[in-house]
């Protein structure tokens, strides 16, 4: 079973995406900051990352630029998932995680939760 890290302080985006995921047949856990996702990734290696850019504590602007400096996260595919649809923040997140695994901009208000599975399945390269 695929295991998927959300970080996100959304609960119930988080509370919805897990429970769509889960019912896929994927291992979901939660951060609800950029430090405790790190902290999470360290341990649990999940499969594949989603990540919000705003939060409190450590963002994922943050989050992407301490990754750089640790030297990546190997090959786990990140989806930047976040309600800023700006074109300049989804170029800054897209630019900033090039080298870390970003694969992918979902902007939470224009994608149903289909549409997010959809995405996070062929980031996992299974349909």
């Amino acid at each position: 079973m695929k295991k998927i890290l959300v970080i996100d302080d959304d609960e119930i985006f988080v509370k919805l995406l897990a429970d769509t995921l889960s019912k896929e047949k994927y291992a979901v856990i939660s951060a609800s900051d950029g430090e405790k996702g790190l902290e999470m990734m360290e341990k649990e290696k999940p499969d594949l990352i989603t990540l919000d850019m705003v939060m409190p504590k450590m963002g994922g602007f943050k989050f992407l630029e301490a990754l750089k400096k640790k030297g990546g996260v190997q090959n786990i595919p990140i989806l930047i998932s976040s309600q800023l649809s700006k074109m300049k923040d989804i170029s800054e997140g897209v630019t900033l995680g090039m080298g870390v695994g970003v694969k992918g901009y979902i902007v939470k208000a224009s994608e149903n939760m289909d549409m997010i599975i959809k995405t996070i399945e062929r980031t996992l390269g299974e349909k």
